[in-house]
């Protein structure tokens, strides 16, 4: 994987906007990383999928499982250049049908790979875990950003095995370094991020 393609895609696709934003978690930041772009930008969705698919395909995993919603266009992509299954985990189970929280073909077993976008705190990530091994394995997760606020110890907790292709201080060090912004922004991200 060609780190720097990586983060030249992501420049390229404009996932990074600063101002004052709620995250998941619920706490204020002072940048957003806004990865549901990527498909966007089909040459910057290709290499970043590319890359993620080198991680996943490293995991031996039989099965690709995207999280709801960020995480299914990625996995669709990495399923079709890796030629493999394809499941995606939704976030609560749907109120109709088999209110499942698992669309596709999972059998007990297979060996699942998690994939999503980003990782702040990593506590989201955890309700799709236990779904997933109520049916199958799971001990991997690849993501394209780490933020780096704890969320990896979280999945150590969980024995999931974290694989990242850049984190957040990488990305924005790219793009002081390229002049995408400036160093006063960076040091004010590099302040919330307690650096």
């Amino acid at each position: 994987m060609d780190k720097n393609k990586v983060l030249e895609a992501l420049t390229n696709a404009n996932v990074v906007r600063f101002g004052e934003f709620t995250l998941v978690s619920g706490e204020t930041s002072p940048i957003y990383v806004d990865l549901r772009v990527l498909p966007s930008y089909p040459e910057s969705f290709d290499t970043v999928t590319s890359a993620m698919a080198e991680l996943v395909k490293k995991t031996g995993a039989d099965v690709i499982a995207g999280m709801e919603t960020a995480g299914i266009p990625l996995s669709t992509a990495i399923a079709l250049k890796l030629k493999k299954p394809m499941v995606y985990v939704r976030k609560k189970p749907k109120a109709y049908g088999t209110h499942s929280r698992i669309e596709g073909m999972l059998r007990e077993g297979d060996k699942v790979v998690l994939v999503d976008d980003l990782m702040t705190r990593g506590t989201s990530k955890v309700d799709f875990i236990k779904p997933v091994r109520d049916a199958a394995t799971v001990s991997d997760l690849v993501i394209v950003l780490d933020r780096e606020q704890g969320g990896e110890d979280v999945m150590v907790q969980n024995k999931v095995t974290l694989h990242k292709l850049v984190t957040l201080k990488e990305l924005l060090s790219y793009m002081v370094d390229k002049g995408f912004i400036s160093q006063d922004q960076y040091s004010k991200v590099l302040v919330y991020l307690g650096e």
